[in-house]
């Protein structure tokens, strides 16, 4: 800006110096134009009004999300970390709406109840650009959950794989109570042809399996950022494979408001509950860990 600035009083001074009354008269038209196109920037940027039209409620670090974003003007929007990725928003071209869509893909969980955009703008002539910090509330509260990694090895037990085994019981075992339909990873021989031949669709045996205590997973995150993304990853994917096991899964982490012991149901609970687990403040709590007991 201040460069900008110097050319257009040079470009003034040199047209007002030269004596021709006809090159004072292009000097400030010259003179004109090129100070709207750098000031003017700035109050297109100042006047604009921008807002999150919608939102997910959830996401995942590394995949990418939507966000539709209302603006009265043309905008080029930038998205500050913790999350990446830019777009234009606002009427344009042949664009009669205001709102458009921008990707961003999240690069750390946590749960966000608004979001930082950078916006710019060089109308009304693309001579300058300007641009301003701006904080947006989003509709609802986004949690970003993290990546899936390599499970926690569990506890073993007798003839069972050290990376899978826990006390649980069996998916295909048990009395049958009924008939639901086929979901991925069902086992193919508790087909239920019958009822599959009665509806239409693919029906397997629900089975009244045996009850079983549930595994209480506890979850201990470091100071450190980057270890504690790490260690939430490595226990988003044992809560998976307790889960696709058929366990129950009590979680156990620290939030803002403190310790929490609750059930996990899903990946979704499981990823909404890692995101908002806070590192403890404790000397002890320096080295993140995954702890499971039956």
């Amino acid at each position: 800006m201040p460069v900008s600035a110097m050319i257009l009083v040079i470009w003034w001074l040199v047209a007002h110096n030269s004596g021709s009354g006809w090159v004072q008269a292009i000097g400030d038209v010259a003179f004109g134009t090129l100070t709207i196109g750098v000031v003017g920037p700035s109050v297109v940027l100042f006047r604009a009004k921008v807002r999150i039209v919608s939102a997910p409620n959830d996401a995942t670090v590394g995949l990418p999300m939507e966000v539709l974003v209302d603006a009265s003007t043309r905008l080029r929007v930038r998205a500050d970390p913790p999350f990446d990725g830019e777009g234009l928003v606002g009427p344009g071209g042949r664009r009669r709406t205001a709102d458009a869509r921008i990707t961003l893909v999240p690069q750390r969980r946590g749960v966000h109840d608004t979001l930082t955009l950078d916006i710019a703008t060089a109308a009304p002539f693309a001579l300058q650009w300007w641009s301003r910090r701006i904080v947006l509330p989003l509709p609802s509260a986004l949690h970003v959950a993290p990546r899936r990694g390599r499970p926690h090895v569990l506890p073993v037990q007798p003839h069972e794989d050290a990376h899978v085994s826990v006390a649980r019981a069996a998916r295909d075992t048990g009395e049958p109570r009924g008939a639901r339909p086929y979901r991925p990873g069902d086992n193919r021989q508790q087909v239920h042809w019958r009822a599959t031949a009665h509806t239409g669709e693919m029906m397997v045996r629900e089975l009244e399996r045996p009850s079983a205590g549930p595994v209480t997973l506890t979850v201990t995150l470091p100071r450190d950022p980057e270890e504690a993304e790490r260690v939430a990853e490595r226990a988003l994917a044992t809560i998976v494979l307790l889960l696709d096991k058929g366990t129950s899964v009590l979680l156990a982490t620290r939030e803002a408001s403190g310790q929490v012991l609750a059930p996990v149901s899903d990946r979704r609970g499981g990823g909404r509950r890692l995101a908002r687990a806070v590192a403890g403040t404790g000397s002890s709590d320096q080295f993140g860990q995954i702890a499971v007991s039956p």
